[in-house]
Order: C-alpha cells, then structure tokens, then sequence
C-alpha cells in the first residue's frame, strides 16, 4: 500500500498538492497537473491499493481556495466511489 499524507495547513497552492501526489505514486512525466489529469491517474491505480489522508482538511481552502478545494475533495471522493483499490479520509 502507497500511503499520501497531507497537512493541508502546509498546503499553498494546488501546485503543492499536484506535487505531492506526482511524488507519492510515481506518476509518469507528462503528468498534467489538473483536477482531470489527478482523478484520471488516481483511477488508473491497479497494482497496489493506495491512501490518502488530508489532516486538517477545513484549512484546505486558505491554501488553494474555495472553488478548488471543493473540487479536490470531489474528485478524490468520486476517484474513492470508483477505484476499489483507492481510499481518502479526511480528518479535522
């Protein structure tokens, strides 16, 4: 199991977190670093079950905003409803 942990009081920027996962599960180089291009890897995922925990998830938007803070935790809840081999926790 690949396990990703993010503090989203460390967070910035969506580059951040586009980094984070790129880094944690060996995403290929032409990675394109949208909410599209993560929930289309994340899918992808077969050959080993992978976690990601967000800690401190109600901060997530002072680093990335709003808009797109709502639309990561959609895509890494539709990525969950999807892949049986990926799950997500958010904890405050």
């Amino acid at each position: 199991m690949k396990e990703l942990i993010i503090d989203a009081a460390t967070v910035d920027s969506m580059y951040t977190i586009h980094d984070r996962f790129f880094a944690a599960f060996d995403f290929a180089e032409c990675y394109g670093e949208t909410l599209d291009s993560l929930h289309d890897y994340l899918c992808e995922i077969n050959k080993f079950d992978a976690h990601v925990k967000i800690l401190n998830n109600s901060q997530l938007e002072k680093g990335v905003g709003e808009k797109e803070a709502a639309a990561l935790r959609r895509v890494l809840t539709d990525t969950e409803a999807e892949n049986p081999r990926f799950t997500v926790e958010f904890v405050d």
